[in-house]
């Protein structure tokens, strides 16, 4: 049966019972599979049934989590701050997958579920849309001083660590600890192109669910952040996109 066969059978009517549940879950799967199967046939979109066997794999998981997921365990976010988030399965010209953000939201509480965010992109050298922003390298530096500014502390405890080995368990751990999210943040540095875009078309309000990083304060983008300059140049974008003259 093909996909189109499969979208003239009529509307099955919504009734809450057990039988119309799983009238519906066979369905959706045999459409799905059919569309997986098409994809994975044609080796142009066969990255296309990757990514969306890989959503659906992490979808899953996200339901799942939903019932105990707990906002107020995570770090705090301002405006102007840096996550890396799950935007999920893309249509079209969406951006989907994990993807940079910035933080919009005047004041988010802790215990709300949800962020306001506008997706970036890196800058690719061509010229920018007129619902883009452009800001520059502002990133990759934040994600440089953090690096410097580590590496300066923990050369300095290394220094002062007792010649004779007294230092304490817990200051070697610290320093171990330490090492480790330098190396984190140099490799996510070594992934980075370091100019940024930011795409204000696409603002959206996401689950704090889909933010992969930071979600405590010791995480690679924890205090990576934008300029009030960056923050004023999409506040002025999203006036001339949404507010009307």
């Amino acid at each position: 049966m093909k996909i189109s066969e499969l979208e003239n059978e009529p509307e099955i009517e919504y009734i809450n019972s057990e039988a119309n549940v799983i009238m519906h879950r066979d369905f959706a799967l045999q459409k799905l599979n059919l569309l997986l199967d098409k994809y994975i046939s044609n080796p142009e979109t066969i990255d296309k049934a990757d990514k969306l066997s890989y959503w659906l794999e992490d979808y899953c998981r996200l339901l799942d989590f939903e019932d105990n997921f707990r906002p107020n365990l995570l770090k705090s976010y301002s405006r102007g701050d840096i996550l890396k988030v799950n935007l999920g399965y893309n249509i079209g010209n969406e951006e989907g997958g994990l993807h940079y953000c910035v933080v919009i939201d005047k004041k988010n509480s802790m215990y709300s579920g949800v962020i306001t965010v506008v997706p970036l992109t890196s800058d690719k050298g061509k010229e920018t849309h007129f619902s883009e922003v452009n800001i520059g390298n502002e990133i990759y530096s934040s994600f440089q001083e953090k690096y410097n500014s580590l590496m300066l502390e923990l050369s300095h405890k290394i220094n002062t660590f007792d010649v004779e080995g007294k230092s304490s368990e817990d200051e070697f751990e610290r320093a171990v600890s330490q090492l480790k999210l330098i190396n984190k943040i140099n490799d996510e540095m070594s992934k980075m192109k370091k100019g940024s875009i930011a795409l204000v078309s696409q603002i959206t309000t996401i689950s704090k669910q889909r933010i992969y990083d930071p979600q405590r304060t010791g995480d690679i983008l924890s205090s990576i952040h934008i300029s009030d300059a960056s923050l004023d140049l999409i506040n002025n974008k999203m006036k001339q996109l949404f507010i009307k003259n």
